[in-house]
């Protein structure tokens, strides 16, 4: 639980880099880039929880 937890953390701390990052209109590279970290974030989130549901069914 603590792994998700930090995953939320971190979710929220880059979602609010990228606002501050397209708000201040900074380069494309670097809106590409915070976007790319925030969907790598949100994939690894989806994993771990599509990992622990499958896990407590089969227990």
């Amino acid at each position: 639980m603590k792994r998700l937890q930090e995953l939320q953390s971190e979710i929220e701390r880059v979602r609010q880099e990228l606002d501050v990052v397209a708000a201040e209109n900074l380069g494309t590279r670097e809106c590409y880039l915070t976007s790319v970290r925030l969907d790598k974030l949100i994939e690894d989130y989806m994993q771990y929880t599509k990992d622990e549901y499958h896990l407590r069914d089969c227990g």
